[in-house]
């Protein structure tokens, strides 16, 4: 087992005292990645600090992260996570109830259901690339996240649901993960824990969680009522057939909606993200464009890249690993202690939450060398010879590593590969691009793109 180097002292001093009562309540909330990144330049790999009087800790060494993820998960488990848009899905629950949703759960992610999908997923990008090009002829632009996000919801909604969603259900789910994952200013987040009946999120929250349910039970509803049917592929129905391991028991509708908005949200949003901020990556880095475009030209002519081309494509694959490295997807991920621990030469008390950033983490000092530095080739195997295991996990580690990690990783590339194939894209922000932590990491202020058909 890797262990880190203890300090002189496993009482160091390891981050400030903060205010009293509120601790470090202001700089958590107003971006808990700036504060943890201030933190590690002060204070090091494990830094503590106190919000309300709980106990906050952020780690950023690989050695430490393992131990936590891999080593020693019974010592340091998912926290509860109270979230009613969520409920109880495999990316919050706990226990027995974890390890019998993702027995169920991880088969419907393996590479061949990815495979079956694909199909859907070239459809769908087809579609918005026509979008795009079309903007562009006009010499409009768009937003870049927003435009990702829309593509990856209309090929999740199919891969659930098996139908073409309308585009009240896009503003509507965008709506949702703005009200779940936008957070507020301190002064605000102080004035509505004072008068909560004054909020007036609680409307919106309301609405949100009636149209979301609405649209999965009514579906759901009427997938039990039909049966199974030959060449359902639908995510929908692979929850519904899905037995427990030990008991040969089907999941309860409620079980079956909390893990539709699990595996759907944090699949369209994490791959929408890394798929934003690849695209900003290739306008700032025309050589890199260059070489995509060279690749896909070898392995795919003048046809779109398809599932199948994605493995033949090691040049476009490093770009989105260095990109998942840069912008993780995930701002966080976030365990508990079991117990009083030392970790880092740190003791941490029972009920400290562990954030990992992988921000962080993929800028450790120790682990990567120019770090902040765009280079694709750094995933080269020679050059991953000697990695440690939890240098970069933009998807986690051990196991509660994400389960759609394979289908982020193909469908980023085959976008990129198809969008740079088939089309000139041009980063329209006169700054450089902020960025901002709420569900996934994303860009501050927008990203404004235009998008022209390549000529020739």
């Amino acid at each position: 087992m890797d262990t880190s180097v203890p300090s002189p002292s496993a009482r160091r001093k390891a981050g400030p005292r903060g205010l009293p009562v509120l601790g470090s309540f202001f700089p958590m909330l107003q971006e808990p990645l700036a504060l943890a990144n201030k933190l590690h330049a002060e204070y090091g790999d494990v830094s503590l600090v106190r919000v309300y009087g709980y106990p906050i800790a952020f780690l950023r060494n690989p050695v430490d992260v393992k131990r936590v993820l891999i080593d020693e998960p019974q010592a340091f488990p998912k926290p509860r996570i109270v979230n009613p848009f969520n409920g109880n899905g495999l990316t919050v629950s706990q226990g027995e109830l974890w390890k019998r949703q993702r027995h169920m759960v991880q088969p419907m992610f393996h590479k061949e259901k990815v495979r079956q999908w694909s199909g859907i997923f070239s459809e769908e990008l087809a579609k918005v690339l026509q979008r795009w090009t079309a903007l562009g002829a006009k010499g409009e632009s768009f937003d870049m996240y927003t435009e990702a996000a829309r593509l990856m919801f209309a090929v999740m909604w199919r891969t659930c649901f098996d139908e073409v969603p309308r585009e009240e259900f896009f503003a509507g789910i965008m709506d949702a993960i703005d009200v779940f994952g936008r957070r507020r200013g301190p002064w605000g987040t102080l004035y509505y824990k004072v008068l909560p009946r004054l909020d007036p999120n609680i409307d919106r929250i309301g609405m949100a969680l009636w149209l979301v349910n609405g649209w999965i039970y009514a579906r759901l509803g009427q997938r039990r009522e039909r049966g199974t049917q030959d060449g359902d592929i639908t995510l929908l129905s692979a929850l519904v057939e899905a037995r427990a391991r030990d008991t040969g028991e089907p999941m309860e509708d409620t079980q079956v909606r909390d893990e539709i908005v699990n595996l759907f949200g944090a699949s369209f949003e994490m791959i929408a993200t890394s798929l934003t901020w690849a695209v900003h990556a290739c306008t700032q880095h025309p050589e890199v464009t260059r070489a995509i475009r060279e690749e896909v030209s070898a392995v795919c002519g003048n046809a779109p890249p398809r599932y199948e081309d994605v493995a033949k494509l090691p040049y476009t694959n490093r770009v989105v690993q260095e990109i998942n490295r840069l912008s993780p997807p995930a701002w966080t991920i976030l365990r508990e202690t079991a117990d009083d621990v030392e970790v880092g030469g740190v003791l941490l008390p029972k009920g400290t939450n562990l954030l990992m950033c992988p921000y962080a983490i993929h800028r450790h000092p120790d682990h990567w060398k120019d770090a902040d530095t765009f280079d694709p080739d750094r995933f080269l195997p020679e050059r991953l010879a000697g990695m440690h295991k939890c240098a970069y996990v933009p998807f986690g580690a051990g196991q509660r590593i994400c389960v759609g990690q394979h289908m982020s990783q193909v469908d980023t590339v085959q976008t990129l590969a198809t969008l740079l194939q088939q089309c000139d894209v041009e980063y329209l922000g006169k700054n450089p691009v902020e960025w901002q932590t709420r569900l996934t990491f994303v860009p501050k202020r927008g990203m404004p793109m235009r998008v022209r058909a390549r000529k020739g």
